[in-house]
């Protein structure tokens, strides 16, 4: 994050499909968050987008059994 602040997390499959989304304070640069294959409900290639004001990035996961 270029700095702190609110920010929401958007997870999605590879249809496009919203899977989960939190809203979380996030503190400049680097935040972690930690999910598990049952609070997603898949596997495989998974997409997440983090948005907090005119930032946004999209980032791919893989999630394995």
């Amino acid at each position: 994050m270029p700095e702190a602040a609110t920010a929401t997390l958007s997870v999605y499959d590879v249809i496009g499909k919203v899977v989960t989304v939190r809203n979380i304070d996030a503190n400049k640069g680097l935040n972690s968050e930690i999910f598990t294959r049952e609070q997603l409900g898949a596997t495989g290639v998974l997409y997440y987008t983090l948005k907090s004001g005119d930032f946004t990035a999209t980032k791919k996961m893989i999630i394995v059994e």
